[in-house]
């Protein structure tokens, strides 16, 4: 049986493992999926770190802890991770596969904009994803009109998705987000696709829904990622590995959340204590060109 680990910096990417108890095709493989969570301490995820090398070597740390798991697979849930790791990988690999979101994701939202010619794509991330240009950049090199692009950084909205998808801030929250989109388009799109480019956002697509087609007064259709990546196994194992408490809030929320679709996921983050030798929080110095 393979062991597959999904990574993420938070929760978000538990609604990637989510899938591998209801699988997406006929004959999905057994795994052991391992969920690790890679936001290495409290007030201080990636997005804070000064510069790109030093989202890089924390990350190696990351995938150095995982060595000590031999999995057969690694997939890198996180966007900005998924980011690190195409620099990182260009001049380091550990010894074991790994596969970021982003391919997924940009395969998702082309074969979206093709069947909806009409339609223009919001891209939607934490503020480093929207301000990296990527997405916008893998999209017209796949043959989308630039024009049909438009980016919206949403900081701060993972962490409070993370503590409760259901807190009314949430909804009030991506509201402001709606209303600030609307000054990225010249004219009303005749239709609109979200695209969620962060893990966490899919705890909140019906919102997304909701408020966008509010403030826009036209069809709006969700791209997630979470439902295209992961590829076809079917859990049979699980645990969560953390080297942070859980945010708070998230033990009882999130909890919820996978109560009725995924037990294992709800039960493991009722027992999760963190554990702080998951990797090592030290950059150091790492080879580089």
């Amino acid at each position: 049986m393979k062991r597959v680990i999904v990574c993420d910096s938070g929760l978000g990417g538990l609604n990637i493992a989510g899938h591998f108890f209801s699988p997406r095709g006929v004959g999905a493989e057994p795994c052991e999926l391992i969920y690790i969570n890679a936001y290495p301490e409290a007030g201080r995820g990636f997005n804070t770190l000064p510069d790109d090398r030093s989202q890089e070597s924390l990350f190696r740390n990351v995938l150095e802890g995982i060595r000590s798991f031999a999995p057969d697979l690694c997939l890198v849930a996180c966007n900005t991770l998924s980011i690190v790791w195409e620099r990182l990988g260009a001049y380091w690999r550990p010894p074991f596969p790994v596969v970021g979101i982003i391919d997924a994701a940009v395969a998702a939202m082309v074969g979206a904009l093709a069947e909806a010619p009409e339609a223009s794509m919001l891209i939607l991330g934490t503020k480093s994803t929207a301000a990296s240009g990527l997405y916008p950049e893998r999209l017209a090199a796949r043959g989308v009109a630039p024009d049909r692009i438009r980016s919206l950084g949403c900081p701060g909205l993972a962490t409070l998705l993370e503590s409760d998808p259901a807190a009314p801030e949430v909804g009030a929250r991506i509201a402001g987000y709606a209303r600030e989109a609307r000054g990225l388009f010249q004219g009303r799109p005749e239709k609109l696709l979200l695209g969620l480019c962060c893990t966490h956002f899919g705890f909140a697509a019906p919102i997304w829904r909701r408020e966008f087609e509010r403030a826009f007064g036209i069809p709006v259709g969700i791209v997630d990622p979470n439902d295209h990546f992961g590829g076809e196994f079917r859990a049979e194992k699980f645990s969560y590995h953390a080297r942070i408490e859980l945010f708070p809030g998230a033990r009882d929320n999130i909890s919820r959340y996978f109560a009725a679709s995924a037990p294992a996921i709800a039960a493991a983050l009722r027992s999760a204590e963190p554990e702080s030798g998951l990797f090592e929080l030290n950059s150091g110095e790492i080879n580089a060109p």
